[in-house]
């Protein structure tokens, strides 16, 4: 669920080049850096590489 919430944020954050939500799911995928081996981790990571490449 929550990956999915993530998913139509980034989408948003990309479709609209939101700054503050490009921000915003920066500091979430840093904050997920620690479970990036866990499936959440892995599935985050996935969803958000459009909007955190090159940051």
């Amino acid at each position: 669920m929550e990956t999915e919430i993530a998913r139509t944020v980034a989408t948003m954050a990309v479709e609209t080049r939101s700054a503050r939500m490009r921000q915003e799911l920066a500091t979430l995928e840093r904050a997920m850096r620690p479970r990036h081996d866990a499936p959440v981790g892995r599935d985050l990571t996935e969803v958000l590489a459009p909007v955190t490449e090159g940051s």
